[in-house]
């Protein structure tokens, strides 16, 4: 068994035992992969838990193709990351959908337009980001299913309607459906109150800021909850073009994820096709995602970008940043 592996993991893997259905080993599976520490160590453990992630959606793929089961919210993932859009009915989830995708969902000025996720593709530079447009919170339960879902993706945005004179409450009532369904969101991590909870990086758009009334609201809802979000006021019917830059760049910041360029040695970097990284992820996980052989032969690499001095020797457990140029070396 890998060492260092937190008392979390084991409670987790004990509900992997014990659950009856694909979604439920799924969301274990996944939790116990989200917590177990990143080194050598546990490359192992890490590759097992992926290969099983990858046979049971393999199964459940198969089993919808059957009819036997269908899971609409089961939305494969595409581009460098997937994240949720989440609101309140009306709040204009669809309408951020389509201003910043391909997707063409159903907007409209009643509630309840979108009764199962909608999936649309932003470009950010040079990668490309899913949205997924969820089905509003109310007052009703989240879903199993949809609990999952959120679960499955890097981060969310949340909207809220600056024009409703119940924007508070239906804040709370958001935060309080999810958390029943132990799901706490936020831009800034909180503690969870156990391992079986799920943490979502969040933050807040505050819509349909038309007026300075309407911008006093989205500053009583920053000052509010400015311990815990990102909080911005905007109007997606009247979006300035360096506005939509600015959104696009708290999406990428929110799904947690850098841009590695790999640079073979003697010849110029790719530009073109980035590798994807988690934050805090090393040289060892992209040697690792360019080939496996590369993983086995790693002795460290020359980094342009976040080191001291361009081209610096670093070793396999050097931290990579957003934009860092790597040359792998054998």
């Amino acid at each position: 068994m890998p060492a260092n592996l937190p008392p979390q993991y084991f409670e987790i893997e004990e509900k992997y035992r014990q659950a009856k259905t694909v979604e439920e080993k799924l969301e274990t599976l996944e939790e116990m992969l989200a917590i177990i520490p990143k080194h050598k160590g546990t490359e192992k453990l890490q590759a097992e838990i992926k290969q099983k992630i990858s046979k049971l959606k393999k199964a459940g793929a198969e089993k919808s193709k059957k009819g036997k089961s269908f899971d609409p919210f089961l939305i494969e993932k595409s581009g460098a990351a997937q994240i949720a859009v989440l609101g309140p009915p009306n709040s204009g989830k669809s309408t951020l959908l389509h201003v910043f995708t391909n997707a063409r969902p159903e907007v409209a000025d009643y509630p309840f337009t979108t009764f199962y996720p909608t999936p649309g593709m932003m470009l950010y530079e040079d990668i490309k980001i899913q949205l997924l447009d969820l089905p509003p919170i109310g007052e009703r339960k989240i879903e199993g299913n949809f609990a999952n879902a959120l679960r499955r993706v890097e981060g969310a945005v949340l909207l809220l309607d600056a024009q409703n004179a119940k924007i508070l409450e239906e804040l709370e009532v958001v935060l309080k459906a999810l958390e029943d369904s132990k799901i706490k969101i936020g831009t800034e991590t909180v503690e969870l109150p156990s391992a079986n909870w799920f943490f979502l990086p969040t933050f807040i758009l505050v819509n349909k800021v038309e007026s300075k009334e309407h911008q006093e609201v989205a500053e009583m809802i920053q000052e509010f909850y400015k311990d815990r979000f990102l909080v911005k006021g905007i109007s997606l019917h009247h979006l300035k073009e360096e506005e939509k830059t600015v959104i696009k760049k708290h999406i990428f910041d929110i799904a947690g994820i850098i841009r590695v360029y790999s640079k073979p040695p003697g010849k110029p970097p790719d530009f073109e096709r980035p590798f994807i990284l988690k934050k805090g992820e090393t040289v060892r996980d992209l040697a690792g995602q360019i080939h496996h052989d590369l993983l086995r032969n790693l002795k460290g690499a020359r980094v342009w970008g976040s080191t001291r001095f361009e081209g610096q020797l670093v070793p396999p457990e050097y931290v990579l940043f957003d934009r860092d140029v790597v040359e792998i070396r054998t």
